[in-house]
């Protein structure tokens, strides 16, 4: 599987120009709050003003569902300075045929294990470094555990690499994994928690396993909303 630059992702044979798919991502995250708030059990909870809030900014979240990145999304403002979220996608899932062009239309991109961080997430990496925002599971898949667990070092590389801050958020359901059906039939009560944005402490970094003390202060910082 081969991964394309952020340029060439921008030309895919959809024919649309970055501005309209821009648009469309926008028009995406609008109508996804509506939804949220029209047909779901959601609370959301903040300590910042997000309005204020600007790119370059990476959104760090647990994971508990497939539908993290859906809810995250959907529950910040309609006029904000940091949207539309991009997304991370395991490149299986990214490149499965029937999901490809939906994830893609809507800002997601692949991201795969075992290559290297700076491979992996080179598309992520230039995303910042444009100002924009991204979003990130540290713990890298579903599962959110209460107790010690360990991170990908992926959002602290992110955050040293391109100096952005973090914006800590965190999803609290009766059940540890939700299941999709029951999010959209109202089944659960969500909540969500945003924490204020911080920058990771100073750190020199040698050797790649110097991300890891980084990423796990990034979870404990989920963890204390």
């Amino acid at each position: 599987m081969t991964y394309k630059s952020y340029q060439e992702q921008k030309s895919l044979s959809s024919g649309l120009s970055w501005g309209k798919l821009n648009l469309f991502y926008n028009l995406f995250w609008v109508l996804s709050r509506l939804f949220s708030r029209l047909f779901l059990r959601i609370e959301v909870k903040s300590i910042v003003d997000l309005k204020n809030i600007k790119g370059p900014l990476i959104v760090a979240s647990n994971h508990i569902s497939w539908a993290d990145g859906f809810l995250v999304g959907s529950s910040f403002p309609l006029r904000s300075n940091f949207s539309p979220v991009r997304y991370a996608v395991f490149h299986k899932y990214y490149y499965f045929p029937l999901f490809r062009p939906f994830l893609w239309l809507i800002g997601c991109f692949p991201v795969k294990k075992g290559i290297g961080l700076e491979k992996s997430l080179k598309v992520p990496t230039e995303i910042l470094n444009q100002e924009g925002v991204v979003g990130i599971f540290p713990e890298g898949k579903r599962g959110w555990k209460e107790g010690p667990s360990k991170p990908k070092r992926g959002v602290a590389y992110l955050a040293f690499t391109t100096g952005a801050k973090i914006l800590p958020v965190r999803i609290q359901c009766p059940v540890v994994k939700m299941k999709f059906w029951r999010v959209i039939t109202r089944q659960y009560k969500i909540k969500i928690k945003i924490g204020k944005p911080f920058k990771l402490p100073s750190k020199e970094i040698k050797v790649i396993e110097d991300y890891n003390q980084p990423a796990n202060y990034v979870i404990n910082r989920i963890r204390q909303l």
